[in-house]
C-alpha cells in the first residue's frame, strides 16, 4: 500500500472510529482522545487529518450523507425527465438514510444541542435543496413541469422522504413522486 492509500485508509478509519464514539457517547460527550483511542492512534495524528472534533462531524456529514449521492445523481440527470429521476432520487435517499441510520439519528439529536452540528446540517440541507431546486427549474424551463415553487417542492419532497424513513414508514417512491408531480406536470388539468 502506497503512502496515499495508507493516508486515505487511516482517514477512513478515523471517520469510522468517530462515528462509533459519537453513537456511543454523543457528539458533545465524545472527546478527541476517545476517538483517537478507538482508532488506535494518537490525538496528534487525528489532528493531522482533522483540525477539530467539529471538523470530524462535518466530514462525516459530507462524506457519509446523501449530498454526494444527490450531486452525482443530478449531474447525470440534467436532460432526463422528472418522472424517471425523482423516484431514483427517493430510492437512493431512502437507501442512504437506512444504511446510515446511526449517523442520521445522531446528527438529528446532536443538532438540537450542538450549534456546530446544527450549522453544518443546515448548510448541507440547504445545498441539497438547492441542487434539487436547480434540477426542477431546468425541467420547468424544458417545458416538462409547469411553473411552480420549485424550492418548496424540493424542500417538501426531501423532508417527506426523511420523515418517512425516520418513522419506519414504507412509502413507495413511485407513488410519492406521482403525488408530488400530479398537478405540476405541464399540459395536465387538475381534477
Amino acid at each position: 500500500m502506497g503512502r496515499r492509500e495508507q493516508a486515505e485508509w487511516r482517514r477512513e478509519r478515523l471517520l469510522d472510529a468517530a462515528l462509533d464514539v459519537f453513537v456511543e457517547k454523543g457528539v458533545d460527550g465524545a472527546t478527541v482522545k476517545d476517538i483517537a483511542r478507538a482508532a488506535g492512534v494518537t490525538p496528534g495524528l487525528l489532528y493531522h487529518y482533522f483540525e477539530s472534533k467539529d471538523a470530524l462531524v462535518v466530514a462525516l456529514m459530507r462524506e457519509r450523507g446523501f449530498l454526494a449521492e444527490l450531486r452525482r445523481l443530478l449531474a447525470a440527470a440534467a436532460d432526463r425527465p422528472a418522472e424517471t429521476v425523482l423516484p431514483e432520487l427517493v430510492r437512493n435517499y431512502r437507501r442512504v438514510l437506512a444504511e446510515n441510520a446511526g449517523l442520521v439519528s445522531l446528527f438529528f439529536s446532536a443538532s438540537s444541542t450542538n450549534r456546530h452540528v446544527r450549522t453544518a446540517m443546515q448548510r448541507f440541507v440547504a445545498e441539497g435543496q438547492r441542487l434539487l431546486t436547480d434540477y426542477l427549474e431546468a425541467r420547468v424551463a424544458a417545458g416538462e413541469l409547469r411553473v411552480h415553487n420549485t424550492r418548496l417542492f424540493a424542500q417538501t419532497l426531501l423532508v417527506a422522504v426523511a420523515a418517512s424513513q425516520l418513522m419506519g414508514s414504507d412509502t413507495d417512491p413511485d407513488q410519492l413522486v406521482h403525488l408530488f408531480l400530479n398537478g405540476a406536470a405541464a399540459g395536465q388539468e387538475k381534477s
